[in-house]
């Protein structure tokens, strides 16, 4: 359920019962001060507003730094990844609260798309992703980890065999692409063939 929809939920439960909670209690003892009920109310509803303020910080908070944008290129430089260029755009529709996806204008050959995913409190990792148009069918790709400050490279080519068996004889598609880890030496010959 997304965050925004179960947030404006609870807040109607809260705001719906607060009224109907303090016309039934006040009518089963019309003698309870207003201070009293509220003290009811609140004793009986801990949990549902604690829930709330918890969506409402997760909501506006987490993650509490998404600051990874052009403003992050010079941090980007001393660590060794690729910048964004400032032509690149940000797609909001692949964007997510934990993700956000940059990607070059047409036409795409070279670096052409960045994707970077955010833990609660900073960003965890950054993926760059490179075509070269020599290469029919293929990319490759770097993922940067912030934690270990390390890099490790992929390619994405497609499998020849769409096709196989399982070790019991049954039919089994494949993936129409693999993914195979490289290393750095490999990553950079497709970045000049």
């Amino acid at each position: 359920m997304n965050g925004h929809y179960f947030f404006f939920t609870l807040m109607m439960v809260l705001l719906i019962s607060l009224p109907v909670f303090l016309i039934w209690e006040w009518n089963k003892s019309r003698e309870a001060p207003i201070k009293e009920l509220f003290k009811n109310f609140w004793n009986k509803r801990k949990f549902v507003i604690f829930a709330l303020i918890g969506v409402l910080i997760s909501e506006i908070f987490i993650p509490l730094n998404t600051n990874h944008g052009l403003e992050f290129n010079p941090d980007r430089e001393k660590l060794g990844i690729p910048t964004l260029k400032s032509d690149w755009e940000k797609d909001t529709y692949l964007s997510k609260k934990y993700e956000t996806h940059w990607w070059k204008p047409e036409p795409r050959i070279g670096h052409f798309k960045k994707v970077i995913e955010y833990g609660i409190f900073n960003a965890k990792s950054e993926t760059d992703y490179y075509y070269n148009e020599n290469q029919k069918e293929t990319f490759v790709f770097s993922k940067f980890d912030f934690g270990s400050k390390t890099f490790e490279y992929f390619i994405e080519k497609p499998n020849d065999t769409i096709i196989s068996f399982t070790e019991s004889g049954k039919l089994k598609l494949e993936n129409p692409t693999i993914i195979v880890k490289i290393d750095k030496s490999e990553f950079e010959k497709y970045m000049i063939e």
